[in-house]
This record gives structure tokens, C-alpha cells and sequence, in this order.
């Protein structure tokens, strides 16, 4: 096995989860929430770094025409096998390419005459801090923001540092938690490979930097990971869970314990 293949296999794992499946179940209410407020259904939505569709299906089935843009052949055909499943094939496209290739963002305009910011919504979850540094992350952010029309949504999601600190204390106690807290990169609880600390003031820096207000906060599984039994938890708990973590992304004293930072962006 490959070390790209132990990775994928890893975060196969991962959203297979209790704690996987139920962050994918709270995103898609809180951005359903975020996209009633653009209006104008269907909505054209690009998931840049969609990977196998976990997000992009959701989408589709609420009726919206989705684009994933990936550089992983294999993922993008995990993605078109989940929509065909889900009987959404026809909502969803897919595009090899990666976040850099402004060629391939440009072609997607086609949904839109008139040349870039052609899509109402675009995606960018859990692939930030796979980036090579923190100034890739600024061009990356500032491609997306063109990729989106004036007023439409830029969705930014990502591992918040605060939780990396309180989670390896649970796990392997303060000496270690005193290593994280500092520090640049720290292992992704997904794939396991070393990733970039992104802190959701950096995200929204760089949203406004691209041309964004900044205009939806959330914060994403304040309480699940840190259920040690969530492996154990029965189907009416995991329903009460689920309500629970939606109401608390919703509260901004509880968005420094979630596990991951949900930031919503609409272009000038």
C-alpha cells in the first residue's frame, strides 16, 4: 500500500465513523441554513477538493447542480458512484484537477456567461490545511473567491488549532498538549499525515483579503470528540447529538471547543 493509498484508506475510516458521519450530517444543515438566506434555487455550487462527494451529494439532492473539482481520478469516482446511488448522477459533475489549475476553475464557468464567479456557492472544506504553507492558503483562498458570483458564498471548514490542544490532552496528557499548542503543523485526525494549523482569524483574514465579508461563523462537533463511548452511542442518542451540535454551532461561546472552524464568506 502506498502512502497516498494509507492516507485515502484513513480518511475512508474516518467518515465511516460515528464522529465522520455526524460532522458531514451538521455541515449540510448549517449550510443549508446559509445557502436559504442567496435565494435563487437551483443553486450552482462548486466543491473544490470534493474528494469522493460526501459534501457535493448532500447538495444534490437538495436539488442544486454541483461541480467537484479533485485531483484524485479515483475520489471523483467514488464521488460519481455516490450520486448515481443516491439517484443525483445527473446534478453532479466532476473535474481532475487541482486548486492551482486556474485553467480548469475558469472552464467551469460555463454554468454562466461572462467569465469567472459563475457559481453561487463554493466548498473548501478539509483541504486548507493540507496546503504547503499559509501563503498558499491566502492564493488559494483568493481563487475560490473568484470562482464565486458577487454576493454568493465562499464556505471555508477546517480543524480549529484550540481543539487540537484540548484533544491531545484527553489523549496523551499536558506534556504533549504544551507541543501542539504552538506549534505549526500538527497530525490531521483523519488521514494522520502532518497538516497546517489554520486558526478560523487566519481563514476569515484571508476571505476578507480575497473580497469577502465575512458572514456566517460556526463551529463544528463542540462536544462529540471528546465522547470517549461516541462509538457506543444508540441511534436516538446519536439523533439527540446531532440537535445538540446544531444548536451549538450556532453559539459563538462554544465555537472554541468544536473540532473544526465552519466560516462562511459572500463576495463583494
Amino acid at each position: 500500500m502506498t502512502a497516498a493509498s494509507g492516507e485515502a484508506a484513513a480518511w475512508a475510516l474516518w467518515q465511516d465513523s460515528p464522529w465522520g458521519r455526524l460532522r458531514y450530517r451538521v455541515v449540510a444543515r448549517v449550510l443549508r441554513e446559509w445557502c436559504a438566506e442567496l435565494g435563487g434555487e437551483p443553486l450552482r455550487v462548486l466543491d473544490a477538493g470534493g474528494g469522493d462527494g460526501r459534501d457535493a451529494v448532500q447538495f444534490a439532492l437538495a436539488g442544486h447542480a454541483v461541480t467537484v473539482l479533485d485531483r484524485s481520478p479515483e475520489m471523483l469516482a467514488l464521488a460519481r458512484a455516490a450520486a448515481g446511488a443516491a439517484g443525483v448522477g445527473d446534478r453532479l459533475h466532476t473535474v481532475a484537477a487541482d486548486l492551482e489549475d486556474l485553467t480548469a476553475l475558469a472552464a467551469l464557468t460555463r454554468h454562466r456567461e461572462g467569465g469567472s464567479g459563475s457559481f453561487d456557492v463554493v466548498l473548501c472544506h478539509d483541504v486548507l490545511q493540507h496546503r504547503r504553507s499559509h501563503e498558499q492558503v491566502r492564493a488559494d483562498v483568493a481563487t475560490l473567491t473568484s470562482s464565486v458570483r458577487p454576493g454568493g458564498l465562499v464556505s471555508l471548514l477546517a480543524p480549529d488549532p484550540a481543539a487540537d490542544v484540548v484533544a491531545t490532552v484527553l489523549r496523551e496528557g499536558p506534556a504533549a498538549a504544551w507541543i501542539v499548542l504552538d506549534a505549526e503543523r500538527a497530525l490531521d485526525p483523519g488521514t494522520g499525515r502532518s497538516a497546517l494549523r489554520l486558526s478560523p482569524e487566519f481563514a476569515e483574514d484571508a476571505l476578507t483579503e480575497a473580497g469577502c465579508d465575512v458572514a456566517q461563523r460556526a463551529g463544528i462537533l463542540a462536544v462529540t470528540t471528546l465522547l470517549e463511548e461516541a462509538e457506543r452511542v444508540d441511534d436516538r442518542a446519536a439523533a439527540d447529538l446531532e440537535e445538540l451540535e446544531v444548536e451549538l454551532s450556532r453559539r459563538e461561546q462554544f465555537r472554541g471547543t468544536a473540532r473544526y472552524w465552519l466560516i462562511g464568506g459572500r463576495r463583494r
